[in-house]
């Protein structure tokens, strides 16, 4: 899913007002999540008979229609992308649906989840799901940060250490795969150290970030993290960012 518009974002409106947490151990595990998969994927429970019965339809139709149920799931989870890069979260987790009935193997269905979930900030949901992906393809850096991304939304909502922890550990193993293609990741470590009160370290990761992608110069993290600390290379002071 490298080529999708947009991932999971941060809402940085009143991030000035957060609590800041010290860092702690990387190794603490999380909090469990009171979930199944029959939670956050609604295909894989039809409410009525009815339901049952199109779902089998559907899946007859378009069997036939693209020969392999792979394809079949490709093209759907295409179109839900871009349903998805256009904020049409309902229409995409139709898609999503039915791109998982051709191919409930098809990882890109689950990360797909993933992201809908957290754009609705439903964020237990979004993570759930998202580790189910990340347990098929470790080693991808793009949803390794998408993954700590919707670790970093949760903690926004609930300040909950161990999401600020893990955040940093699976943006830091990203780095690590693709460090030539790392804008948002470094973008993401300068939220998740501010976060921690390391604004130090959250300026050279937002300074790393803007030079890979001028885009990642976002003038309203640059205010509130001038409020805490001035740039330590110069190159923005509060006049610049108002």
């Amino acid at each position: 899913m490298r080529y999708w518009i947009a991932a999971t974002s941060i809402v940085l409106i009143g991030l000035s007002g957060c609590s800041t947490q010290s860092a702690a151990t990387e190794n603490q595990e999380l909090p469990p999540y009171p979930l199944t998969m029959q939670d956050v994927v609604p295909a894989m429970a039809p409410k009525t008979n009815e339901a049952k019965a199109r779902q089998q339809k559907f899946l007859k139709d378009n069997v036939k229609r693209f020969k392999s149920r792979k394809l079949g799931s490709a093209y759907y989870v295409l179109q839900a992308q871009r349903n998805f890069n256009e904020n049409k979260l309902d229409s995409a987790t139709i898609l999503f649906n039915q791109a998982w009935l051709m191919d409930s193997t098809n990882n890109d269905v689950y990360w797909g989840y993933g992201l809908v979930y957290g754009r609705q900030e439903q964020h237990n949901k979004a993570l759930y799901i998202l580790y189910r992906a990340l347990a098929n393809d470790k080693k991808n850096p793009r949803l390794l940060t998408d993954v700590a991304t919707a670790h970093l939304a949760r903690y926004y909502m609930s300040s909950e250490p161990t999401d600020l922890q893990q955040s940093e550990k699976l943006l830091k193993q990203a780095l690590n795969l693709d460090p030539k293609q790392a804008a948002d990741t470094y973008y993401k470590l300068a939220v998740n150290n501010y976060y921690q009160g390391n604004y130090a370290t959250a300026w050279k990761y937002l300074h790393a970030s803007i030079k890979e992608d001028k885009a990642k110069e976002d003038k309203q993290f640059i205010a509130v993290l001038l409020q805490k600390e001035q740039d330590p290379k110069g190159v923005y002071a509060s006049e610049k960012t108002q």
